[in-house]
């Protein structure tokens, strides 16, 4: 978008998606254009990829993208095998201090400890795969972006019964609601099967990552 007017890019997103989900259910990212064009033109991963293999379903004749400039893979390569290790090394930390919490029976603590877990390692594979970070600490919506890079992902939370979608609503409001909201219950079975999850997601991150960085050497 050339201009977000007084809205946040987030907004923007939430707007569009239900304005099509009475369609068809999508997700969205927004940008601004004058950001896309430097990312474009710095040679960000996410830009080059939009650019090289998102086909255009409509473009505005005053949307004109300069040329992309090649960056070095070696080096990019470098850091993302950086960033690949030091997310799941956060991810993992963060699944120890949660289990640390729960034993103290500190049960709210440690879900949003599982939230920030289960966070870091959406980002982590989000970047591996796409380029593209997002700031927003919405797992559902994490979850949507990392879809893209891996199937295996949007199954962790299949969200088919009351008692899938009673377990995702838990770790979804774990961000805010243990710190700043009373009345946040979670039971100690809540909490195990959703250590379960973060785990599998731990995995898929390490394993996934390891074959996108391969396929890019």
């Amino acid at each position: 978008m050339q201009d977000l007017g007084n809205k946040e890019t987030h907004d923007w997103q939430d707007k569009l998606e239900n304005n099509c989900k009475t369609l068809l259910p999508v997700t969205i990212i927004v940008l601004q254009q004058s950001s896309f064009e430097e990312w474009l033109t710095n040679g960000h991963p996410f830009a080059a990829n939009v650019q090289e293999i998102a086909p255009i379903i409509y473009k505005s004749e005053q949307f004109c993208l300069p040329d992309r400039i090649s960056t070095n893979n070696e080096e990019q390569l470098k850091s993302l095998e950086m960033f690949h290790l030091e997310g799941l090394r956060k991810s993992k930390e963060f699944l120890a201090g949660s289990e640390l919490f729960r034993i103290r029976k500190q049960h709210a603590m440690a879900a949003f400890m599982l939230h920030q877990s289960v966070e870091q390692s959406l980002r982590t594979i989000l970047k591996i795969g796409t380029g593209y970070h997002s700031n927003t600490h919405s797992i559902d919506r994490l979850i949507r972006y990392t879809g893209l890079v891996s199937y295996q992902l949007p199954d962790v939370f299949p969200q088919q019964t009351e008692a899938d979608k009673r377990l995702f609503s838990l770790l979804q409001k774990a961000y805010i609601d243990p710190r700043y909201k009373e009345g946040y219950q979670i039971g100690n079975d809540e909490l195990l099967q959703l250590t379960a999850k973060a785990q599998q997601i731990i995995m898929i991150t390490s394993e996934v990552g390891k074959q996108i960085l391969s396929s890019i050497r």
